[in-house]
């Protein structure tokens, strides 16, 4: 029996809560830093051998992301038997949106391995769409092993998320405001605390593993002469995540039509051969890249037929503007071919050579004063943000990574616009229109599975549990003392194991409120009636209601290994029904 007052109750919860989202970040930015590590690892290991190769590594290094493709298929098909569309992040965002039975248990280690080789190999995508599913499970898995309720688990899965993304790029608020953006709209200010908390740890595990992603400060402040361009900066960020967003549902298409994924595999790993060969800098993550440029050491970047680092004037113009083209075709050649990686390091480096075609053709026209770090910081910000339709996100990730908070006003100009642009266009973000593609394309999915998926809700998590118990031997004096601590009209009768064996309600006990003298005479079981019938902790959402229906009673008493859990009352599906409904976008 509790005896707590209910505000230290829900003090005591919101300490649990905190302390879990400690621990769920913490574990998470610990594996985004396994993953991190083992794909340096890997990618040295394969600069050594085509060292010893000399002549050859010319023409050996564009065939290395092939090897990670192929072993992550391999490994996808022999252990885990999975589709390779299971990496996408949707898989995190459908649980935090429209809960279901959470996320499998392989998403919590499988994604270190497989992403860790394969972008170490040079496939062209980033290891944080990878990390935020590992992290995502964590949280998850640590919620259902503690038997908590669906909203607990819910904030402890967008937690692991949020902390995996400030894990890999040492931003801890763009981690918390990914999380409530992309996996958890509409939610309220007080969830960011936890998710704060969360992500602070996971950055913190990572600087401590090593993992930091240091982009030079911005040393310019922006002028007011300079607005316009940040408006067609903007306005051309927009545009762009539009054509990454159809590209993305093309490359769906084309991958659905060829159906076998050994056959995408090696179509895929032969077109990136290609690509790699006549423009290295395209594979990997590509955020080295990125910082040689920013430094201004783009001499040493890797030369391919294009020969990228020697070109200037016009040439150089138009590698710019085939990078940021071709980058995330070939992002999404590595992912759909069965390569495990993700779309937001390519967004931002898409961003970056959209931001160098600019500043370029701004020098070949001689409009001075707007500088190349700004060029490329508002390109990334705008590309993010317009693909993921995360402002917020895009915004806070680069002026944590650059330090440029002196261009907080014109990069949130930047992201407002591109982000508009790109809503105006297209209805959802990159993953919820992959979603929508690959599910159902005859009718909108994401509605019907909402619903379908709600009705799959296991009642457990619905359930009302924090309630007073009684025992069959207790006084109705002691009844009285939990009356006047709980607001509750149903008090459940529990035997020594925990089994429910009566139910009794406030309403009888009213007639022997005045008889002082029975308060130690009457005991629980001369009060209590017969409990209604009961469902177990995992029966659908869909079973309760045709209980309800069908016997018309007001609570379902759910139980969990023949042992009481909670109850499960009307209100309770009217408020889980109410916040479905009430799930929509006010802008």
């Amino acid at each position: 029996m509790s005896w707590g007052t209910p505000w230290k109750r829900a003090k005591q919860k919101r300490v649990l809560i905190l302390t879990l989202c400690v621990v769920a970040g913490a574990l998470a930015g610990l594996a985004a830093s396994g993953m991190h590590l083992l794909a340096e690892i890997v990618r040295e290991k394969a600069l050594w051998v085509l060292e010893l190769q000399k002549e050859k590594a010319f023409w050996l290094a564009p065939a290395m992301p092939a090897l990670g493709i192929f072993f992550c298929v391999l490994l996808g098909r022999l252990f885990w038997r999975r589709h390779p569309y299971d990496t996408n992040l949707w898989t995190a965002i459908r649980e935090a949106r429209y809960p279901r039975r959470g996320m499998k248990p392989y998403h919590a280690l499988s994604h270190i391995l497989t992403c860790g080789v394969s972008v170490g190999l040079g496939i062209s995508a980033g290891m944080e769409a990878p990390s935020a599913l590992t992290g995502s499970a964590i949280g998850d898995t640590l919620g259902k092993e503690l038997g908590l309720p669906r909203e607990t688990r819910t904030l402890l899965l967008c937690a692991g998320a949020g902390a995996a993304i400030a894990g890999v790029f040492s931003a801890p608020l763009a981690g918390a405001l990914f999380a409530c953006e992309v996996l958890l709209p509409g939610s309220s200010a007080v969830t960011l605390i936890p998710l704060l908390i969360a992500s602070a740890s996971g950055s913190i595990i990572g600087q401590l593993c090593g993992v930091d992603v240091r982009f030079p400060d911005i040393v310019y402040s922006w002028k007011m002469a300079n607005l316009w361009l940040y408006l067609a900066m903007g306005l051309v960020c927009g545009a762009m995540s539009v054509a990454v967003i159809r590209l993305n549902c093309c490359m769906l298409k084309i991958r659905k039509s060829i159906g076998n994924p050994w056959a995408m595999a090696f179509l895929g790993a032969a077109v990136l051969y290609g690509i790699f060969l006549l423009l290295p800098v395209l594979s990997g993550a590509g955020l080295g890249y990125v910082l040689d440029f920013m430094r201004g050491t783009n001499s040493e970047l890797p030369c391919g037929v294009l020969n990228l680092p020697n070109q200037s004037g016009w040439m150089l113009l138009g590698c710019f503007a085939l990078c940021a083209l071709i980058k995330p075709i070939c992002s999404m050649i590595s992912i759909q071919s069965g390569g495990d990686g993700g779309m937001f390091a390519p967004t931002l480096v898409t961003g970056a050579f959209l931001g160098l075609f600019f500043h370029s053709l701004l020098v070949m026209a001689n409009i001075t004063g707007f500088p190349l770090i700004n060029c490329m910081a508002a390109g990334m910000a705008g590309m993010l943000a317009g693909v993921m339709h995360a402002p917020l996100t895009g915004l806070f990730l680069i002026v944590e990574l650059l330090g440029g908070y002196q261009l907080f006003v014109p990069l949130m100009i930047v992201v407002a616009l591109s982000t508009f642009v790109s809503k105006c266009l297209c209805r959802e973000n990159i993953y919820f229109t992959a979603a929508e593609l690959f599910r159902n394309p005859d009718k909108d999915p994401l509605v019907s599975e909402s619903v379908d998926a709600h009705q799959e809700t296991p009642v457990g998590d619905l359930a009302s549990r924090n309630l007073y118990t009684l025992a069959p031997q207790d006084t109705f004096r002691t009844l009285l003392k939990v009356l006047l601590h709980s607001p509750q009209e149903i008090f459940p009768v529990l035997d020594t194991q925990g089994r429910l064996v009566g139910i009794i309600r406030e309403r009888n006990l009213r007639s022997y409120l005045l008889d002082e003298k029975l308060y130690d005479i009457l005991l629980a079981d001369d009060f209590m009636g017969a409990a209604p019938m009961s469902l177990p902790a995992d029966a659908t959402l869909a079973e309760a209601t045709r209980v309800f229906d069908a016997t018309g009673v007001d609570f379902i008493p759910i139980t969990k290994n023949q042992h009481f859990l909670g109850i499960l009352t009307r209100a309770n599906l009217l408020d889980s029904h109410r916040s479905l409904l009430n799930h929509q976008e006010l802008f």
